[in-house]
Parts: structure tokens; sequence; C-alpha cells
């Protein structure tokens, strides 16, 4: 019998950036936070120095200042104890194909060779098994799930809540149509 998502484990995983192309932005903060059995866990959070300051669209959107970065560590620095907290668990991220992309931007610099990991996009699974809801953003998903949603655009809150709508998901995903392992739930996150 395949493993239920629902009674198992996986990693929500939620990373800030100076801009949205993984191949030209460099992250700024990163946190996961780790889900057994539905409830979180354990949590890794840290703030990433990008060896630049940060442009001031970013810093209006996300509350993180220049200040506040002196001293972090790097991705590169992070990067194994990211790895070591997600271990070989399903990351789950809502818009996941950019976090997976900053994930393996890193990884090849540091490993050359490509980021392989199992993912799933609450993003896309929602627009496949809600497509009554207009908008599908984390903080819109947040609402029609009433889940308390922290602060918009920083690692620790996004990846809390993108863990808490997975898991709202998985629940409509089981009641309505029975599925709850991870490869059906793949298939139905991929985009359109």
């Amino acid at each position: 019998m395949r493993e239920l998502l629902l009674e198992s484990a996986f990693v929500s995983l939620d990373i800030e950036a100076t801009g949205i192309d993984p191949q030209t932005c460099e992250i700024i903060e990163v946190a996961c936070v780790r889900v057994e059995g539905g409830i979180i866990t354990e949590e890794f959070s840290t703030l990433v120095n990008p060896g630049h300051p940060l442009p001031s669209r970013i810093v209006q959107l996300t509350g993180i200042t220049n200040a506040m970065l002196v001293g972090r560590p790097s991705a590169f620095e992070i990067f194994p104890q990211l790895e070591s907290f997600i271990k070989n668990q399903i990351i789950v991220a809502h818009r996941a194909e950019k976090d997976i992309a900053f994930m393996d931007r890193i990884y090849r610099r540091l490993y050359k060779k490509r980021f392989r990991h199992p993912y799933i996009c609450t993003y896309h699974l929602a627009r496949n098994i809600l497509p009554e809801l207009k908008r599908y953003s984390l903080k819109d998903l947040a609402l029609y799930f009433n889940i308390q949603h922290g602060r918009a655009h920083r690692a620790r809150d996004d990846a809390r809540t993108t863990a808490l709508v997975f898991l709202e998901l998985l629940k409509i995903l089981w009641n309505r149509l029975g599925i709850g392992d991870y490869l059906h739930i793949k298939r139905l996150s991929k985009g359109a």
C-alpha cells in the first residue's frame, strides 16, 4: 500500500529572493517546516546574505533590510544545513517551480549536478482541484481555508501557511477522491 501524505511526513519550503528569476537573483531568506502526521513538528529558518545591496522594491515587499543581512551566511553556507533538514522527504511549496529552481542553482554550483528531489506545488494543485476559486495566491488560499496567515513574503510565515494549506488540500483529495499518495497528488499538481 502506498503511504498517505496526510499521515506521513513532508517539508514545506519557501524562499525569498532579490527578484523572481532564479538564474540572476539571489536568495535572501529560506525557511522549511517539517510536517509529520498532519502536525508541524520542526522548523528551519534563516536570513541569507546575497552579497550585494537589496533592490528597494524587495525591501518594501519583504520588510527585509540590508542591515538585517549583514553578517548572515551565504546561500552556499546554509545549503548543507538546509539539505540535512529536508533529508529525503517530499518538498511542498507554493509556486514550487521557482523555489526548486533556486535550490537547483545552488546545488549545481556546489555539487555539479541537478537538484532532483520530489516536490508538489500547492498553487497548481489548488487550481486543479478547486476550479471554482478565482484566485490562487497563498493569501487567497489561506483565506479560503480560514488559516491565519502571518506576514506575506516572509519565508517562515509562508512556509507555515503553505504546509497548512497543503494539509487542507490533502483532506479534500482524500475525502472527495480517495487520493492520498505522492504519485497521484504529483500528477494533480502539474501546471496546466
